[in-house]
C-alpha cells in the first residue's frame, strides 16, 4: 500500500477513474476515486479519515457540476490544489475555473504524462506556498521593536518571489549569497533564511566586514588564545565558533580584505578553524550566509575579490529587489512603520491620506526601505494632525503647487490691518478647503483637522461657514 500524497479523483466515467487510479498508484500516490460531486465534497471535508492533498475534478458530473463543487471547496476554506478536467474544454471554461480557484485545467482525452506533470507541479507549488505562509506568519507574529526590525513585508510580485526563494533556500544547507542595494533588507533576508532552516533552533551570528578593523577581523571571526597578541588576556571564541550548529551571517563580504577572504575560503573548504595563536584546528558545523551591496563579478575582474570564494558563497544567489521596483509595497511599509512608532510612543497610530501614500509610492527611494522608515518617522513626529496629508510631506515629495504659497497669496495677507484679521482670513479659507475636500462631512473634517466636532462647529459659526455651502 502506498503512502504518497493522497489524490481524490472525481469523474463520472468509470474507465477514467480506473485508468487514473492505476497510473497514480503506480507512481506512488494514494488514490481515492468517486463519481459524484457530493461524494467528493464529503471526502474533502471528512473528519473521520485523512483528507485529500489534491483533487482531479471533472467539470461535468451527474449530480452537481464541477465548478460548483470547486466553489464549495473554496467557500469552506479548503485550499488544497484542484485540477479541473473536462471533455468539453473551452478557453472560457478554463478561465472561469482558474478565476474560481482552480490550480490548473486539463482537457480530455487525458494525456497521462500531462496529468502526472500537472499534479507534480501543483503539489510542489502548494508545498512552497505553505512554507512561505508559515514563514510569513512567524515573521508577522513577533511583537515589539526588535521583532518589527526583523519583519519582511510586501505583497507585490517581487516580494512574493523573494519569499518563495527564501522558503526553498532556507530548507537546504546550501550557502547563500544575498545581493542588493543598501537599505533593502539583506539582513532581514538572512534572518528569514535562518528561521526557515533546520538550524532555526541554533544561533544566528552576524559579522559585519565593513565595521571591524582589518587587524581585528581574524580574531573576531576565529577567536584567539590568551597572550596571542597585546590585549588578549583570556581565551576567546570567535563568531565562527559561536555559530556552531547555526548560521553565520557574513555581512558586507565585499568589504573584507583579500587576506581575510583567503582565511574564510580555507575555513569553508576544510570545515575547520584555528584560533589566533592556537596550534590545534577543530571542526565546526556552520551554515554560511553572506551579503553585499558591491558588484562582486566586477571586483573579481579588478582582482579585489577572490573568484574561488565567490563560487563557494554563491551556491544559491538571492537578489533583494530595490524599493523602486516594488512601489505597491510602499503603503504597507508606511503603515507598518507608523504603527511601530505609535507602539513605541504609547500613542494611537496616525493615518496617511491616500494622496500622500500615492506620492510616497511614486518616489524613487535611493536609500530603499531604510530611507522610507526614516522619512515616515520624521513626518509622523512633525505633522500636527491625526492624519498625514500631502502638505506634511517633505518638499521633494509634494506637488509643486503645494510646496510654497504664491506671491499673490503672500501679498494678500500683508494687506490686512492686524495679525488677528490675517489669521481669521487664513482660518476661514483653510476650513473652507477642508470642508470642500470632505464634501461637507463635519466629522471627517474634524478628524482631519485634529479637532473634536463641537470645537469645529463653534469655529465654523464664528467664521460664518456653512458645511453644505462649502
Amino acid at each position: 500500500m502506498t503512502d504518497g500524497p493522497r489524490i481524490l479523483i472525481c469523474d463520472d466515467e468509470p474507465g477514467i477513474r480506473k485508468t487514473l487510479s492505476q497510473i497514480l498508484d503506480d507512481e506512488g500516490y494514494t488514490v481515492d476515486a468517486v463519481g459524484l460531486g457530493q461524494d467528493a465534497l464529503q471526502r474533502a471535508f471528512s473528519e473521520d479519515g485523512p483528507r485529500p492533498e489534491a483533487i482531479l475534478l471533472d467539470v461535468w458530473l451527474p449530480d452537481v457540476d464541477g465548478l460548483t463543487v470547486l466553489d464549495r471547496l473554496r467557500a469552506g476554506g479548503l485550499e488544497i490544489p484542484v485540477v479541473m478536467i473536462s471533455g468539453h474544454g473551452t478557453v472560457d471554461t478554463a478561465v472561469q475555473a482558474v478565476k474560481r480557484g482552480a490550480d490548473d485545467f486539463l482537457e480530455k482525452p487525458l494525456s497521462l504524462e500531462r496529468v502526472l506533470l500537472t499534479l507534480d507541479k501543483v503539489l510542489e507549488r502548494h508545498r512552497l506556498a505553505k512554507e512561505r505562509d508559515a514563514l510569513k506568519r512567524e515573521l508577522l507574529s513577533r511583537t515589539g521593536d526588535d521583532a518589527a526590525q526583523e519583519t519582511l513585508l510586501g505583497t507585490g510580485a517581487a516580494m512574493r518571489r523573494l519569499l518563495d526563494e527564501i522558503a526553498r533556500a532556507g530548507a537546504s544547507e546550501a550557502r547563500v549569497l544575498i545581493t542588493g542595494e543598501s537599505g533593502v533588507g539583506k539582513e532581514l533576508v538572512a534572518r528569514a533564511l535562518h528561521r526557515a532552516s533546520p538550524r532555526a533552533a541554533g544561533p544566528f551570528v552576524e559579522v559585519n566586514g565593513a565595521a571591524i578593523p582589518e587587524e581585528l577581523i581574524e580574531s573576531e571571526l576565529f577567536g584567539h588564545m590568551k597572550g596571542s597578541f597585546t590585549g588578549a588576556i583570556e581565551d576567546r571564541k570567535g563568531k565562527w565558533e559561536q555559530a556552531d550548529g547555526g548560521t553565520l551571517f557574513l555581512d558586507e563580504i565585499g568589504d573584507m580584505s583579500p587576506r581575510t577572504q583567503a582565511k574564510i575560503l580555507r575555513a569553508i573548504q576544510d570545515g575547520r578553524i584555528t584560533r589566533v595563536g592556537g596550534a590545534k584546528a577543530f571542526a565546526t558545523d556552520v551554515r554560511i550566509v553572506a551579503a553585499t551591496n558591491r558588484d562582486l563579478p566586477a571586483m573579481i575582474r579588478a582582482g579585489t575579490f577572490r573568484e574561488d570564494l565567490y563560487f563557494r558563497l554563491a551556491v544559491v544567489p538571492l537578489v533583494v529587489p530595490p524599493l523602486s521596483e516594488r512601489p505597491e509595497d510602499v503603503p504597507l511599509l508606511v503603515t507598518h512603520f507608523a504603527e511601530r512608532l505609535a507602539r513605541r510612543r504609547g500613542r494611537r497610530a496616525k493615518a496617511f491620506e491616500p494622496e500622500a501614500l500615492e506620492m510616497l509610492a511614486r518616489r524613487r527611494w535611493p536609500g530603499n526601505v531604510r530611507e522610507l522608515q526614516n522619512l515616515v518617522e520624521r513626518v509622523l513626529l512633525m505633522s500636527p494632525g491625526p492624519v498625514v496629508r500631502t502638505a506634511d510631506l517633505p518638499p521633494e515629495d509634494r506637488p509643486a503647487a503645494a510646496r510654497a504659497p504664491s506671491h499673490a497669496a503672500s501679498d494678500e495677507f500683508v494687506s490686512y490691518a492686524t495679525l488677528a484679521d490675517a489669521r481669521e482670513a487664513f482660518e476661514r479659507r483653510y476650513l473652507s478647503r477642508v470642508l470642500a475636500d470632505t464634501k461637507g462631512n463635519v466629522s471627517r473634517a474634524a478628524e482631519r483637522l485634529g479637532l473634536d466636532r463641537t470645537t469645529l462647529h463653534r469655529k465654523m459659526k464664528a467664521l460664518g461657514l456653512d458645511a453644505e455651502q462649502e
